[in-house]
């Protein structure tokens, strides 16, 4: 082995050392004041929305958006990607490992065929410095604690789906439904999962969703409605291809108010990620999200104690749904689609479009879907791989 791999390779082992919550401070800090960061290091760079674009300065080029730096985060701050060479692969994609690669590309002409690398020491060194603050001198208290989470709770929040105050709360949609929904029982699916979800059956003739089982998609804080799905509750007429009643068939202009699935006037599918509100802790917790197509798929993992689970309303996943995942915390996409074509194809989709952020993990299942599997083949087929 190279000899300077082999002493980078001490540095690193001798960097865990340090306090980690310290050093998760300094983090925070040097994320405060990314700009001035960046500007002191003498980088060109774009602030977007939740992180910062540019060249990369670790291996070179002139690819402008070869590096996203998070900057704004939930899990951690300083999250970072060399989408072209994976640099954080060597330095790890902490603000202080950026650091390190800077540093080891300027002062130590890094390369990956094995030059020397800044120490971690050497670029905690240089941020502390550059804080003009002394590590030892960081208090650690319970309070800071509570506070960091609290911060980057509300952080998270303040990007959520947004939903106007004048939309409906969930009390209000909870006493318009008949819960739980009768179809969706008959269809397997427990009456406390189904209460859980507010799923129920709309029998008021008057709304749009009358004689459908309603699922309400909501903002991430729980509160409020953003649109919701309709399945009808009836079956599908063998003379217009609808799904209506016993009444007379609608005008062929109309079939379409009696589609086997509705979703609400104006509800976008791809902005939204169902179940993101009862997900996003258990993601952030396990750094990891299981990606499924419809919300049944949800409720059955759901039922199995699997709670890091969002369906994407198909099998594509859109670029503000890939938007929600970036804030998530989750580092692994556990991919469950369904067993068929347009599953297959998803699969490849979101692969291409995630594949260099996130880690990807396949679990093919032998049911067309996972709604239609046993507690037992979700055991052996699922479980077992999570």
């Amino acid at each position: 082995m190279n000899q300077n791999l082999m002493l980078s390779k001490k540095r690193m082992k001798k960097s865990t050392s340090f306090d980690q919550n310290r050093i998760k401070i300094v983090c925070d800090k040097l994320c405060d004041r990314i700009e001035d960061l960046l500007e002191h290091l003498d980088l060109e760079y774009k602030i977007n929305n939740r992180f910062v674009s540019m060249c990369c300065p670790i291996h070179g080029g002139d690819n402008h958006g070869a590096i996203n730096l998070y900057h704004i985060g939930d899990q951690y701050r300083g999250n970072w990607k060399c989408r072209t060479h994976n640099c954080e692969e060597v330095f790890k994609s902490s603000i202080i490992g950026f650091i390190r690669g800077t540093i080891s590309h300027r002062k130590y002409n890094w390369s990956k065929q094995g030059d020397d690398i800044c120490s971690f020491k050497e670029a905690l060194d240089f941020a502390t410095k550059f804080l003009d603050l002394s590590l030892k001198d960081i208090k650690i208290s319970n309070t800071w604690k509570e506070k960091n989470t609290f911060i980057r709770n509300s952080d998270l929040l303040q990007n959520k789906q947004t939903a106007t105050k004048t939309g409906p709360s969930r009390n209000t949609v909870r006493n318009n439904l008949i819960i739980p929904s009768q179809y969706f029982l008959d269809r397997g699916f427990s009456a406390e999962i189904l209460d859980k979800y507010d799923i129920g059956d709309c029998k008021t003739q008057s709304k749009e969703m009358s004689n459908r089982a309603v699922v309400p998609i909501y903002d991430i804080d729980h509160k409020f409605m953003l649109g919701c799905s309709g399945r009808s509750l009836y079956n599908k007429c063998e003379r217009c291809s609808g799904y209506h009643g016993k009444s007379q068939c609608p005008e062929k202009i109309d079939v379409w108010k009696f589609s086997k699935w509705r979703h609400s006037s104006g509800f976008k599918t791809q902005e939204s990620l169902y179940n993101f509100w009862f997900a996003k802790d258990f993601i952030r917790q396990t750094n990891q999200v299981i990606i499924v197509e419809s919300p049944g798929n949800v409720w059955k993992l759901e039922e199995n104690n699997i709670h890091n689970s969002i369906a994407i309303f198909g099998a594509n996943i859109s670029d503000k749904q890939k938007t929600l995942l970036d804030i998530s915390g989750a580092m692994e996409i556990v991919l469950i689609m369904d067993n068929d074509e347009a599953g297959e194809k998803g699969r490849e989709q979101i692969t291409k479009k995630c594949e260099r952020i996130y880690n990807i993990k396949n679990i093919r299942i032998s049911k067309n879907d996972i709604a239609e599997m046993s507690n037992e083949e979700i055991t052996k087929e699922i479980k077992v791989y999570l």
